[in-house]
Formats: C-alpha cells, sequence, structure tokens
C-alpha cells in the first residue's frame, strides 16, 4: 500500500490522482468507496476550506442536484478540486441520470465547464454501473428492476420521479435538452481515435454493461489525460473505472468465471430488437416497442456472465474480486499510462490507511439505530413496511411539534426507529426538520449509528450534523456505503452513518443497517 495521497512532482509541487465533486451526498459516499474499495487512500470533505492534497483521492459532496442552479455551487468546487492538479476531474452524478433542465442540470454544468476554460474537447459522460444493474447501449440507459431490464423512461421510480423525471432514454438527448451542445457517441471498448474524432463536441456518452467495459473506458481516459487534467461526468461505475485503471498494473483484466450477478439477464426472443446504427433519423430514441424494450438493445445480448459481440470479457461476481486484491506497494506504477510530463514518484512511506475489500470492515450490530428518511422512493418505503413488521418504531416526519421527544423516547427504550416522509403527501422543508431529528438524538448520546434515507435529505442531514468531512468504511449494499463522520462537534465526531439513495439496497436493507451486515447480492 503507498503512502496516502499525493506525487511531489517538479518544483515542490503537489498533485492528487483524482477529485471528484458529487452533486448530492448519497452518490459522493458511493464514489468514494469506489476508490477506497482498490486500496487508494480518499477523504470526502463537505466544503472548500476541508479541502487537502493528502489522499489519492479528494471529493467534495455538494446539493447541485437539488438546485435549480447546479453551476452556482458545483463550478466553483470544480475550479476548487483543480486546483489541487489531480490528473483527473469527476463530476459524479446519479447512475439514473436524475436531473432535468430546471433542477441539477447535468448538462448545464458540462457547459458551465467549457464556458470556464476548464474542458477542452469532449467531456466523457458515463452513467452506468453494471454492479447497480445500470447499463448503456447506444447512448440509450437502462436500469435493472427485478428480473428485468427496461429503458431508463420505462422505469417507474425515474419515469415517475416527482423532481427530475426521465421523460427519454438517449442520454445526448437529455443533455441537449439541458443545454450541453452538440453530444456524441462513445462505443463501449473504443479506441481513443474515435474519442479524438469527437473532441468537438461538448461531450461523449459512453457505453458500458459490463465491469470490463468499465475497466477499459477507464484506461482510455487516463490515457486521455496527459499532461492537463481531464474533466468527466458520471456515476459510481466511472469511479470504479478510474480506480481500476489506477491500480491495474497489478491488475489483469479478469477472464469470464462464474455467472455474474451484474450483466442483463439473457433476453428471450422478443428482445432480440437491436437499434440502428445511430443516425440523423435514430439518435433520439429505440423503437416503442413494448415487451422488447424491456432489455439492452444489441442482438444477442449477453447471457449472464458472457460478453458482448465485439466485446471484452465480462466480470463476474468472483471475476471482480481479482480486480480487489492489495494495491500496489508504491506509487510509481499509477501513473504508468500516463505521459511522459508527469514527474516521478517518491519512495512510498508507511499507509495511512488500510485498503479495503469488497465489503470493507466488519461492523457488527448496533442499537438503537435511527433512520430518517425523505426519500419518495417505492424501494424506501418497502424497506420502511419490513422494517415496522419486524418491530421497528415508525414514526410520521408530520408528527407535530412533540416528534423529537416521541423519537427520543423510542430510542431510550432501545427501539430501532424511523422518521420517515416517505409515506403520504411530499412535504416542504422535511430535510430541515429530519436533520433537527437526528442531531437532537445524536447530540443526546442516543445513537451512534444513524441512517438517511434520500439524495437530497441527506445532505441536509449531513449539515445538521456539523460534519466536515466523511470516510467510508464498509458497505451494507452496491451504493449504500456506510461512513465515520468528523466533525468539530464531539458527540457528533466518530458516528456511523449509511447514506442510502432512494432505489438502494433490498427489502432488509435497515434490518442489515441495524446488523451490521451486507446484503450477498
Amino acid at each position: 500500500m503507498w503512502r496516502g495521497a499525493v506525487l511531489e512532482c517538479c518544483g515542490g509541487a503537489v498533485v492528487t490522482l483524482v477529485a471528484f465533486v458529487a452533486d448530492d451526498f448519497t452518490g459522493a459516499t458511493d464514489a468514494l468507496w469506489q476508490f477506497r474499495r482498490l486500496g487508494l487512500s480518499g477523504s470526502l470533505v463537505t466544503d472548500v476550506e476541508h479541502l487537502h492534497d493528502r489522499d489519492d483521492v479528494i471529493g467534495l459532496a455538494t446539493t447541485a442536484r437539488a438546485s435549480a442552479d447546479p453551476v452556482a455551487s458545483a463550478l466553483p468546487a470544480l475550479r476548487a478540486v483543480a486546483a489541487l492538479g489531480p490528473r483527473v476531474v469527476q463530476y459524479k452524478v446519479c447512475s439514473t441520470f436524475d436531473s432535468s433542465p430546471s433542477r441539477g442540470s447535468i448538462g448545464a454544468v458540462i457547459a458551465a465547464l467549457h464556458g470556464a476554460g476548464l474542458a477542452r474537447g469532449a467531456v466523457p459522460v458515463l452513467a452506468a454501473q453494471p454492479e447497480f444493474g445500470r447499463y448503456t447501449w447506444f447512448a440509450n440507459h437502462f436500469v435493472r428492476a427485478g428480473d428485468e431490464v427496461v429503458r431508463l423512461d420505462r422505469h417507474p421510480p425515474a419515469r415517475d420521479h416527482p423532481v427530475t423525471p426521465a421523460t427519454e432514454a438517449d442520454l445526448r438527448v437529455r443533455l441537449a435538452e439541458q443545454g450541453a451542445g452538440p453530444v456524441g457517441w462513445l462505443p463501449a471498448e473504443a479506441p481513443a481515435e474515435r474519442y479524438l474524432a469527437q473532441r468537438a463536441d461538448a461531450a461523449v456518452v459512453a457505453d458500458a454493461m459490463t465491469d470490463a467495459h468499465l475497466v477499459s473506458l477507464g484506461r482510455l481516459l487516463l490515457g486521455l489525460a496527459g499532461g492537463e487534467t481531464l474533466y468527466c461526468v458520471g456515476s459510481g461505475g466511472l469511479s470504479y473505472a478510474l480506480a481500476t485503471a489506477l491500480t491495474s498494473n497489478r491488475h489483469a483484466p479478469p477472464e469470464p468465471g462464474p455467472a455474474s450477478r451484474h450483466a442483463p439477464p439473457e433476453p428471450g426472443p422478443a428482445s432480440r430488437h437491436a437499434p440502428p446504427e445511430p443516425g440523423p433519423a435514430s439518435r433520439h430514441a429505440l423503437p416503442h416497442a413494448g415487451a422488447a424494450d424491456r432489455h439492452p438493445p444489441p442482438d444477442g445480448a449477453p447471457a449472464t456472465g458472457h460478453s458482448l459481440p465485439g466485446a471484452g470479457a465480462g466480470a463476474g461476481a468472483a471475476d471482480r474480486r481479482s480486480l480487489l486484491a492489495t494495491a500496489p506497494t508504491d506509487r510509481r506504477s499509477l501513473l504508468d499510462t500516463g505521459s511522459a510530463d508527469r514527474c516521478p514518484l517518491p519512495d512510498a512511506g508507511p499507509a495511512d490507511r488500510r485498503p479495503l475489500d469488497d465489503a470493507g470492515a466488519a461492523l457488527g450490530p448496533a442499537a438503537p439505530v435511527l433512520v430518517v428518511s425523505g426519500s419518495r422512493s417505492p424501494v424506501t418505503a418497502r424497506q420502511i413496511d419490513v422494517a415496522e413488521a419486524a418491530g421497528w418504531a415508525v414514526l410520521d416526519a408530520s408528527g407535530g411539534p412533540d416528534l423529537i421527544a416521541h423519537t427520543e423516547a423510542n430510542l431510550r427504550e432501545g427501539r430501532h426507529t424511523i422518521v420517515q416522509s416517505t409515506r403520504g403527501p411530499a412535504r416542504e422543508g422535511v430535510g430541515d426538520l429530519l436533520g433537527r431529528v437526528a442531531a437532537a438524538a445524536v447530540r443526546r448520546g442516543l445513537v451512534r449509528r444513524l441512517v438517511v434515507a434520500g439524495g437530497d435529505t441527506s445532505g441536509q442531514v449531513v449539515t445538521a450534523l456539523g460534519a466536515r468531512a466523511l470516510d467510508v468504511t464498509a458497505t451494507l449494499a452496491v451504493g449504500g456505503p456506510v461512513c465515520v463522520l468528523a466533525s468539530d462537534d464531539p458527540a457528533c465526531d466518530g458516528l456511523e452513518v449509511a447514506l442510502k439513495g432512494g432505489q438502494v439496497g433490498g427489502e432488509d436493507f435497515f434490518l442489515r443497517a441495524a446488523a451490521g451486515t451486507r446484503a450477498s447480492s
């Protein structure tokens, strides 16, 4: 393991390997987990004043996704992390591309990167995260829903989102509608020449359906970075792609192995309908073909554990472990894929962070656990139902002035408690209320493990706890890491916090949060 953080380069300059700015707090913890699980050291901070260059990866969480003007918060954050001189800067977005022209616009941030002179050439965009059941093909985005894989605009939680409904699966169209400018397409495992031919575009949407596609893209992006910082946009899949590329000199891509939980299901006869090669008439959407839309489009899409025609080997659950072995023992190998402009690395000193594996540190049980949920997702609603059936107390966030007292009474009895606005009508200001509920319970010493459900809610609750930084230490599910919070408030410092997006986790997610066990997906 290398000493975490920076490269002492020419003239004593300090260079961080990767920096990311996340458009919400749940996505920020997922991004950090992708780097940490492969042994890179990393930190996640909540404000530009806490940025530092002591780790391989530095992340900054924002609430841009909830903003009508995301550029106002995202662009200063992107400038600030760029000042650290990282090789790559990622703008971390949700794997379901939650955004619209009027809220959390990803296209507006891409346009701002160009307008500010930060991005030079097309900004690579990767929404796919195969491990999480998110796939992109011919620039159209797909989501696993149980045993099916459906187009993003046919996936009810995304299609019916109250703030950022997914009205289109073609991400080029989404970005163009949001003002990004001309948007191209980058096939899976495309050579650098394919990207370079589209440098005049504002952005290029990258395809990926397997982990092997992510590995290939990560290597391409690091190669493109050269002597300048490369700006890219994407999900936790992009974070994983970059992490594997940075550590891949000691990790060859996996060979095909056991059936993968990451690959899309074998399509039936009705679903073998490939979309046409994108052209003037076909760039915007797949044909509406009923049941045929429920699977990713390429003809002969992979059976579980197989690869796409002309693509590299798919990475299965067992195969992935070969990418998660101990990281290199020094930092010289990390930049071998780059240009000669980067200066030699110093000898590595003692490791300042233990490498994490696919599960992270063992958590163990905690009692009582407090869950605060502003999520409106039906996934979260089912998780609340399961916890309530198991005997958890469930309180409504509209419980009036006695809500905090009722919450604390349940916690004093040692009862796991959920305070939620998931059921019933949407409410204004619920994030601030849930932040006050959580902060009061933590500061009275009633809870040391907290779960927050909802991307926008997470930012408000973490702010209420006075957090200056978070470090991921374990995971309860894909996209559901557990963090240790750093705060100047002694009552909040060291608190275990799981920030859960609305669609993250199985029905027993809250039960596992209390037991400290990871889902076996």
